[in-house]
């Protein structure tokens, strides 16, 4: 690393997250309740007043059979929900990840599959690192 780059602060961290990347973190994040649902990773683009087109993920969660009310608490627990919109399942999904400050700045598609460009402010990126 250059000895001059510690002399300046980045404003802003990008990163690439797969949707396959993502549905590992989902799963992660829903620990013991991972068994008790199916899950499908996607996004969908909505159209801003201001002309704007953001990116949207989605965590679609379907309950698999014998789904109890005590399953269902347990996920509930995990902070998703299986009656939730699916952009709010991927709204939360993100904001565990990156915090509030996050912006999906584009979803691109190459043979590898689709991923998402996820951008935050470095003071935010800094701040979660220490909390780790």
């Amino acid at each position: 690393m250059s000895r001059y780059l510690d002399r300046i602060e980045p404003e802003d961290v990008r990163f690439l997250m797969d949707l396959s990347e993502f549905k590992t973190i989902v799963l992660d994040m829903l620990g013991e309740a991972r068994n008790l649902v199916n899950i499908q990773i996607n996004y969908d683009f909505l159209d801003e007043p201001e002309g704007d087109t953001l990116v949207r993920p989605m965590v679609q969660l379907n309950e698999i059979s014998k789904f109890t009310e005590e399953d269902r608490h347990t996920l509930l627990k995990t902070g998703f929900s299986i009656d939730g919109e699916p952009f709010d399942n991927g709204d939360y999904a993100m904001e565990q990840i990156f915090g509030a400050e996050y912006t999906i700045l584009a979803i691109t598609e190459d043979e590898d599959g689709a991923f998402f460009t996820i951008e935050m402010p470095y003071r935010n990126f800094e701040r979660q690192k220490s909390h780790m």
